[in-house]
C-alpha cells in the first residue's frame, strides 16, 4: 500500500561535490512539509551538522546502505514505498534512473544544465534563469517543466529574514565560498579584503576543510568576523555586498536584496551565473582557469564606492520569494 503522504529526497553532499544538492533539496522538503507530505532525505554519509540541520527542518534522515547513485541505490529508494521521489545530483547513473523509470513511482529531477541521465521523469525542476524548454526537448513522456527563478528553492529562513528588511551595514562585505570551497579561495579573499580595512564577515561551509585557516585570519584581523552557520542568513542580508560562489547562494542574496559578486568556480555554474548577471543583481568573475584576488577587490570597490542602488532594485524586481512552494505545489499534483 503506497503512502501518498511521503516524499523521498535523494541527494548527497561531500567535500568533492559540495552541499548545494542537499541544501536545495531541503528547501524543497520544507515546502513539501507545508503541503502535507512527510519527507525523508536519503543520503550517503551525510555530515553530522547537515544531519542536525535536516532533522531541525522536520525531515527524516535515512542513511544509504549501498553504493551511491547505483542500481542498488535506486532499488533502496523504491523500497521506501513513497508517493514521490525527487533526485538531485549530476552523478546519478543511467542505471539508477532506469530502475525508477521501470517502476510506477512518480519521480522528479532537479537539474541545472540538462545534465541529468534521466530520460522520462515525471517532472524537471531547473531553478536557473537560463532554463528553457528547449533544453529538455529530448525527454520522453512530456515531463512537467518547472523552469526559472519562479521555482528557485530558497530556504524559508531566507524568506523570513528578507521580510524583516534588516539595516545594511555600510561598507561591510560578506564572504561565503559555498559548502566545500573547492578552490580554497576563502582565506585569500578574506585576507585581501581585511588589508583594505573593510569590515568582513565570513562563513565557512559544512564540508570546507580550511576552517582553521580562516579562524586564524579572524584572530589576526580585528575587522574580520568568522560567523556560525545560524548567523549566515542575517549576515548575508545586512551586508553592503556579498562575495559568493556562484551557485544557489546568488538566489539567496537576491531574495534578501544584497548585491553580490558571484565567483564561477565550476563549469556547471557558468550559464546560470551569466544569466543572473544580465538580470542586474550580481557581477560575475570567472575563476575556473585563473583566480585573481585583485579582480575581486576591484568589484567590491566598484560596488561600495559606486553605489548599489541599481543592483538592489534589480534584486527587488526579480522577486524571488515562493519558488520552493511553487515547485512543491506542482509536484504534489504528480504524486
Amino acid at each position: 500500500m503506497v503512502d501518498r503522504k511521503v516524499a523521498v529526497l535523494r541527494a548527497d553532499a561531500s567535500s568533492s561535490i559540495g552541499v548545494g544538492h542537499v541544501m536545495r533539496s531541503l528547501s524543497l522538503g520544507e515546502a513539501l512539509l507545508d503541503e502535507g507530505f512527510g519527507v525523508e532525505l536519503i543520503s550517503c554519509e551525510l555530515a553530522p551538522d547537515l544531519q542536525l540541520l535536516t532533522t531541525k527542518y522536520g525531515i527524516n534522515v535515512v542513511e544509504l546502505p549501498c553504493a551511491p547513485r547505483s542500481y542498488q541505490d535506486a532499488q533502496f529508494v523504491l523500497q521506501r514505498n513513497a508517493a514521490m521521489v525527487v533526485v538531485d545530483g549530476y552523478e546519478f547513473s543511467r542505471e539508477f534512473f532506469a530502475v525508477l523509470e521501470e517502476s510506477d513511482m512518480p519521480f522528479a529531477v532537479i537539474d541545472d544544465n540538462a545534465e541529468t541521465n534521466a530520460q522520462s521523469p515525471n517532472a524537471i525542476i531547473n531553478q536557473n534563469p537560463h532554463a528553457s524548454a528547449e533544453m529538455y526537448s529530448q525527454m520522453q513522456g512530456n515531463p512537467e517543466l518547472l523552469l526559472g527563478l519562479q521555482f528557485a528553492m530558497v530556504r524559508k529562513e531566507v524568506r523570513d529574514v528578507a521580510a524583516q528588511h534588516l539595516q545594511t551595514r555600510v561598507g561591510e562585505v560578506f564572504v561565503a565560498m559555498g559548502g566545500a570551497d573547492f578552490l580554497g579561495l576563502t582565506a585569500q579573499i578574506v585576507e585581501a579584503l581585511a588589508e583594505t580595512g573593510l569590515h568582513v564577515r565570513v562563513a565557512v561551509g559544512h564540508t570546507n576543510k580550511r576552517r582553521t585557516e580562516v579562524q586564524q585570519l579572524a584572530d589576526r584581523y580585528s575587522n574580520v568576523i568568522l560567523i556560525e552557520q545560524h548567523e549566515y542568513v542575517s549576515s548575508l542580508a545586512s551586508a553592503h555586498v556579498a562575495v559568493l560562489a556562484a551557485g544557489s547562494s546568488l538566489w539567496e542574496a537576491c531574495a534578501v536584496g544584497t548585491p553580490s559578486i558571484g565567483l564561477v568556480v565550476a563549469d556547471n555554474q557558468q550559464a546560470a551565473a551569466h544569466a543572473a548577471a544580465k538580470l542586474g543583481f550580481t557581477r560575475i568573475i570567472d575563476c575556473r582557469v585563473l583566480f585573481n584576488v585583485d579582480a575581486v577587490l576591484r568589484e567590491v570597490e566598484a560596488c561600495i564606492l559606486g553605489g548599489t542602488a541599481a543592483m538592489r532594485a534589480s534584486a527587488a524586481s526579480v522577486g524571488i520569494a515562493d519558488g520552493a512552494s511553487n515547485a512543491a505545489i506542482r509536484l504534489g499534483a504528480i504524486a
